[in-house]
Formats: structure tokens, C-alpha cells, sequence
């Protein structure tokens, strides 16, 4: 898919989900480091105490203990090193309120957990060979869902 290593954040308290989508990273042909976080006030800490380490993709849950989804999508908006990362909201939640308030504190894309393995690398391989820079450019509010 592409020789450039992807820095990839996975930030999930379900340590199931966060296999399962190793499991579903893994069976793509994509050079990728991947750092794991079970709370969203780890990524924060980690950023700040290793900041040359600059995610390219923040996969961030909703539901979360210590810190939710939505709070740490707002600190990462306004942190220094991570406001300008691609934030993909990858959650169980298909409510529309939690998918606006994510659109609203800045998310760049909202992902329904797949619970099939196809659908999981379908997910995966959309969105590791997106053009970011033209998704962004040309954002359209009907797109910040990714429909498997």
C-alpha cells in the first residue's frame, strides 16, 4: 500500500477491540508502528513527554474510563504538537448525537467498529490509502462517516 512507515495511535480501553484491530492492521500490506493507549489521557502524557513522536492517524474510542473520547479529542485540538494530526473516531456508537458532538470538537472522520474481520480490513485499507490533504481540502459533512 505504501513504503512510508505510518505512525499509528490507537487509543481504546477494550483490549479485545484493540487486537481485533491489530489483527485486522496486520493482514494489509502496509509498513506501520502502531502505539496502544487504554484511556484518552495517555496519548496526551505520552505526547508531551516524547514530542518528536507525531502520530500520523489518531484512532480514538468514544467510551472510555478516566478520560473520554470527546475530552481528549478537545485537549488534542488544542495541544501543541497533536492539534493538527488526523483524528479518526473509531467507536461502538452510532448515535448521532456523539457523531455531531465529534464533528463539532474537530474529529476528521467517525468509523463504526466493524465486527466482521472483511469489513475491519475494508475499514483499515480506506482509510490508510486516503489522501488526506484532498479529504481535507475537500471536506463534505456527508463523508465524515466511513461506511464500510
Amino acid at each position: 500500500m505504501t513504503d512510508k512507515k505510518l505512525i499509528l495511535w490507537l487509543v481504546d480501553d477494550d483490549e479485545d477491540d484493540r487486537s481485533f484491530f491489530i489483527e485486522g492492521l496486520e493482514s494489509l500490506d502496509v509498513n506501520f508502528e502502531l502505539r496502544e493507549f487504554a484511556n484518552g489521557k495517555e496519548p496526551l502524557c505520552f505526547s508531551d513527554a516524547n514530542s518528536d513522536i507525531i502520530p500520523d492517524i489518531i484512532f480514538l474510542d468514544l467510551n472510555m474510563p478516566v478520560m473520554n473520547g470527546t475530552e481528549c479529542l478537545e485537549l488534542i485540538r488544542s495541544h501543541k504538537t497533536l492539534k493538527n494530526v488526523i483524528v479518526a473516531m473509531y467507536s461502538t456508537s452510532s448515535s448521532g448525537l456523539d457523531i455531531q458532538c465529534c464533528y463539532e470538537k474537530g474529529a476528521n472522520l467517525y468509523v463504526i467498529k466493524p465486527n466482521r474481520f472483511q469489513d475491519l480490513k475494508n475499514c483499515m485499507q480506506k482509510i490508510l490509502s486516503m489522501n488526506w490533504s484532498d479529504f481535507l481540502c475537500n471536506f463534505q459533512r456527508e463523508h465524515f462517516i466511513l461506511k464500510v
